[in-house]
């Protein structure tokens, strides 16, 4: 089963607690606010980061690019069941990408306590980065404020966002989006999508990262 028909199903299960959230107001909201079009496209130099893991060791994208290309994927959090399965799904093809010699980070605006304590569960061998205060997400066009009914539709199954993410009114999470990142720090590959129940595909980024293999050759 792809990841995009795995996320359909969770799509189907999920419609009441979507509406509740108010799903299809966001992301009209995310798509009329124009600011997607700031969002790096292909060719398009990336913004660099240093950024702390789970354990607290920080990372830093241009020694990562030293190596080989980059795959980064913003997502909005643990908590999010779609975010989950896109997780699930990228540890499922992390040897591929490290085949092409690629590294893999994930990136949310949770805490590093937050991420720390949810390593078993998350259950992945790439590294995982906190993003406080979405400050890369930010420079990526990607941070957007969670609307008070989707917050409250979180807390009502225990989940404060606010918290997770480490300081009051603290609501701010990423259009979640990937990005392959050559060498040379441009962009290879994006998916991007104002729909945070759209990820993108695995194979989609194999195929990016062959595409960059074949052009070195």
């Amino acid at each position: 089963m792809t990841l995009k028909e795995e996320l359909n199903a969770l799509r189907t299960r999920a419609a009441k607690g979507l509406a509740a959230q108010g799903h299809d107001a966001y992301i009209d909201g995310i798509s009329q606010s124009g600011r997607l079009a700031e969002v790096p496209s292909t060719g398009d130099i990336a913004p660099s980061f240093v950024l702390p893991d789970d354990k607290g060791n920080f990372v830093s994208s241009e020694v990562l690019l030293q190596r080989g290309p980059l795959i980064v994927s913003f997502y909005r959090g643990d908590w999010c069941v779609f975010c989950n399965l896109e997780l699930r799904a990228l540890q499922r093809s992390l040897a591929e990408f490290l085949r092409y010699g690629a590294s893999l980070v994930g990136i949310s605006p949770q805490t590093v306590a937050y991420s720390h304590m949810n390593a078993d569960r998350r259950n992945v061998q790439y590294q995982i980065l906190s993003d406080s205060g979405n400050k890369i997400a930010n420079e990526y066009g990607l941070m957007f404020s969670m609307p008070q009914q989707m917050v409250n539709a979180f807390n009502t199954f225990g989940i404060d966002i606010a918290k997770v993410n480490g300081g009051q009114n603290q609501v701010e999470v990423p259009v979640p989006a990937t990005f392959v990142i050559n060498t040379d720090g441009r962009v290879a590959y994006r998916f991007l999508d104002a729909d945070y129940t759209k990820r993108a595909e695995p194979s989609e980024i194999i195929a990016c990262l062959m595409d960059i293999r074949s052009k070195v050759a």
